[in-house]
């Protein structure tokens, strides 16, 4: 019972920790920097896909560097978003092996394994 009450805990620990960087990825921008050379001038634009179109929006030097380090810190929590959620799968696989548990359902079996 208590190797299945930490696994629960795993599962419900990693389900936050999904939700909370899924959180810091919608407030941090998506795209990529673009440097373009019009009539000698240099200018920056952070560029996005939205379908089959590419959006550009400029952005002006002296925010270049503050937007630079916010499309890495959103690549490197998509990254880490990823390793959570293998994790994620093999521990909802050790502790359910028929179907995916919800969140709430989770915090279920906790109540039920911490009464006993």
């Amino acid at each position: 019972m208590n190797k299945q009450f930490r696994q629960l805990e795993l599962v419900l620990e990693l389900m936050n920790e999904k939700e909370q960087i899924e959180e810091n990825i919608k407030a941090l921008p998506v795209g990529y920097i673009s440097v373009k050379q019009i009539s000698g001038h240099t200018y920056y634009y952070r560029q996005w896909r939205e379908g089959s179109k590419i959006i550009s929006s400029y952005v002006p030097e002296a925010f270049l560097n503050a937007t630079r380090r916010k499309i890495a810190a959103r690549k490197e929590q998509e990254s880490l978003l990823r390793a959570v959620k293998l994790d994620l799968k093999k521990a909802l696989r050790k502790v359910n092996k028929e179907r995916a548990l919800t969140k709430e359902e989770v915090e279920q079996l906790l109540e039920q394994e911490r009464a006993k």
